[in-house]
């Protein structure tokens, strides 16, 4: 039988973060550190000089269920379009370990970097250059449920140019091998 895996992002304190279930659902990034499938309570303000940023997401695989077997070999991607629009890009990468977002609530978020998130494993990238012929590979492997492999972390980041209003969705996909099947 196959294992059940879902993606989980990330909110909260390091101590005890909150894991929402995000496998079938949209997620909004925000100027904020929550889960949102639509919310502009706290949207990423579009700044007069210089960039503004969302709250870093941060993503991670959950086998719920394996009956035997290995889930490993896994990959990250986008479609290697951004269609966010003029003046929005999008920044990730894998890392190691839990850190909490942080920023001015309704503004922008710390920017994502090795120096702000010392669980990087790398200087964070655009995303889009992540695309199914060369996905990002995400350390990791599991034989047993519970948070599988490193998480993976991005950030919206806004300039002068960005229109007002939400952006187009983006779909980020997870891959991975499972041999319990």
């Amino acid at each position: 039988m196959a294992a059940t895996v879902t993606i989980r992002r990330w909110t909260g304190s390091a101590g005890g973060p909150t894991k929402t279930d995000i496998t079938s659902i949209n997620t909004r990034a925000n100027a904020e550190d929550a889960h949102s499938t639509a919310g502009t309570t706290n949207s990423i303000l579009i700044p007069s000089v210089g960039t503004n940023y969302s709250y870093w997401v941060s993503t991670r695989l959950s086998v719920d269920s394996i009956t035997a077997g290995t889930v490993d070999n896994i990959k990250w991607y986008t479609d290697g379009t951004n269609n966010f629009g003029t003046g929005v890009t999008c920044i990730g990468q894998s890392a190691t370990t839990y850190v909490q977002a942080t920023g001015t609530p309704g503004q922008t978020g710390t920017q994502l970097t090795t120096g702000n998130h010392a669980g990087l494993d790398t200087t964070p990238s655009d995303v889009f250059s992540f695309t199914s012929a060369s996905p990002l590979s995400v350390t990791g492997s599991a034989t047993t449920t519970g948070d599988l492999g490193h998480l993976l972390i991005y950030q919206m980041v806004v300039d002068t140019t960005a229109a007002s209003g939400a952006t187009a969705s983006e779909t980020f996909t997870w891959k991975y091998d499972d041999t319990s099947s």
